[in-house]
């Protein structure tokens, strides 16, 4: 049994052979070819995920955790010496996280051969692992919701303000987020420095600020973006006051400059169009050539203009 993901996704190829009850090895293959997924089904159920749910991979997500250290001459604080519950609860989000992103594969292969599979650390059936899924999915856009699409900056609040906050007990995951708290990373971005999921970090810094240990500032505005979405709206004007403010303030920004070009042919004014991808050019020199053209197409429209009020 094999076949392109294009055609059948992974959950159907899941729940076929659940249906099934088939025992083998199940190799798939998404957007990365040199990124191989091997999953071992036992009646249809997995058992076991290759790399991303593996001993190693486990080991490694302790460690990054500060669960376990890589000390030789210290065994019994080692990743193999935590409680086995601890660790196969560990395996089991970590199998989840990599199977909801397959689930949304449509570019790659699978490929199913049948034979003889044991027990493995994993009994995800597709019904629960979809549950999963779904769960998941409207936890992050609940948490989204509160975090400013987990682009909101956690900051440590005030020292009285920490220091009337009522008791807490942190946990590790909890003392990785206050490391990496620098006043300028979102919770996106503290997520991925530590390798956790985005849900789990928004969580810690929900409970956090809830301790009055951290606060929330409002993601930084992209005036770029927002003056993109006017210049769709048709709004020409309101978009050349914004990226004229940010063109003055920051004459480095290439994306700036090529908007605020857009913005003033949207507007009529293809002089002041050229003058702006000029500076684009100038701000993104491996953009140039894309700056000269369009600088020429104003040119041209200029002149056409001129004539026809000639």
């Amino acid at each position: 049994m094999h076949g392109p993901l294009n055609e059948i996704g992974l959950v159907e190829v899941l729940q076929l052979l659940e249906r099934g009850r088939r025992s083998g090895v199940l190799r798939v293959v998404g957007p990365d070819p040199a990124a191989l997924r091997t999953l071992r089904l036992r009646e249809g159920r997995v058992v076991a995920l290759e790399p991303d749910a593996g001993d190693d991979a486990l080991d490694a997500a302790l460690l990054a955790r500060h669960l376990a250290i890589a000390d030789a001459t210290a065994p019994e604080l080692g990743a193999g010496a935590l409680p086995t519950a601890l660790r196969e609860a560990l395996r089991g989000q970590l199998a989840v996280r990599a199977l909801d992103a397959m689930l949304h594969w449509s570019r790659g292969r699978f490929d199913f051969a049948e034979e003889g599979v044991v027990a493995g650390p994993l009994d995800l059936t597709t019904d629960s692992l979809v549950l999963q899924v779904v769960d998941a999915e409207s936890r992050r856009v609940e948490l989204a919701s509160a975090l400013d699409g987990f682009l909101a900056v956690p900051v440590f609040a005030t020292a009285d303000l920490i220091a009337n906050g009522p008791p807490v007990a942190l946990a590790p995951l909890d003392w990785r987020v206050l490391d990496a708290i620098d006043g300028g990373r979102n919770v996106a971005a503290i997520a991925a420095s530590l390798g956790e999921s985005i849900e789990d970090v928004a969580e810690r810094v929900q409970a956090l600020v809830a301790a009055a240990i951290l606060v929330l500032q409002s993601a930084p505005r992209n005036v770029t973006l927002d003056a993109r979405a006017a210049i769709e709206a048709g709004h020409y004007e309101d978009a050349v006051v914004l990226l004229t403010g940010r063109v003055a303030g920051s004459p480095g920004d290439g994306e700036a400059w090529h908007a605020l070009g857009l913005a003033q042919v949207g507007a009529g004014r293809f002089d002041l169009a050229i003058e702006a991808w000029e500076a684009w050019g100038a701000a993104s020199p491996s953009r140039a050539k894309e700056a000269a053209a369009l600088q020429q197409a104003a040119r041209t429209m200029l002149e056409a203009l001129h004539e026809t009020r000639d």
